[in-house]
């Protein structure tokens, strides 16, 4: 069924959820996995001057993804992983990119952390994943 599994993470209970539902998924198809968490930047201007802005260091991104690799090899499976970075209205489109650049036949990812009027002025990255991949999408929900 599936052979090459591409599992968005955050460091977030979603992101938990995720890892939970692929590594379920990877030992029943035999499936690989490979992790990936974007730093996200956003463009700050005071209408003069602007510039990029990242809210994770490195090391915090890379964390995520060492933890993520370790429970999923923890349960037996296959897995390997990286930190990529970008415009956080670009987001699902790096994930796209990359799911497609590997070959993998699955992205999972977790849903939109927005609520309310926050939902309306933030771009939906599980949406946009959807969207736009050629591939099957699988939209993991969580308690958190």
């Amino acid at each position: 069924m599936y052979k090459n599994i591409l599992a968005a993470v955050d460091g977030t209970p979603h992101g938990t959820g995720v890892l939970d539902t692929v590594a379920s998924l990877a030992k029943l198809t035999g499936a690989a996995v490979h992790v990936i968490h974007v730093r996200p930047s956003h463009v700050v201007t005071d209408g003069i001057s602007g510039g990029v802005y990242t809210s994770e260091e490195p090391a915090e991104g890379r964390q995520v993804v060492e933890d993520a690799l370790a429970r999923l090899r923890a349960d037996g499976v296959t897995a390997d992983g990286e930190v990529d970075e970008g415009l956080s209205e670009d987001l699902a489109a790096i994930l796209v990119d990359r799911a497609s650049a590997l070959g993998s036949d699955l992205i999972a990812v977790g849903p939109g952390h927005y609520s309310g009027i926050s939902a309306l002025l933030h771009s939906s990255v599980s949406r946009g994943v959807a969207k736009s991949a050629p591939v099957s999408v699988l939209l993991v929900r969580t308690e958190a």
